[in-house]
C-alpha cells in the first residue's frame, strides 16, 4: 500500500494498535503524527 511510505508527512493518523495509516490531514500545527484506532482494531476492542 503506498500509504506506508507517508508514515513521516506531516499530518499522518496511525493506528496505535496495527501501526496501519489510517488517514492523513491538513496540519497548520506542525505535527507529524498523530495516534488514534482504525476500525478494524477499535471494532476488536469492543467486542472484549
Amino acid at each position: 500500500m503506498m500509504g506506508e511510505k507517508l508514515i513521516e508527512k506531516q499530518g499522518t493518523i496511525i493506528c496505535q494498535v496495527c501501526e496501519k495509516v489510517i488517514d492523513t490531514v491538513e496540519s497548520t500545527e506542525g505535527v507529524k503524527t498523530w495516534y488514534g484506532m482504525c476500525q478494524d482494531c477499535s471494532g476488536e476492542k469492543k467486542e472484549d
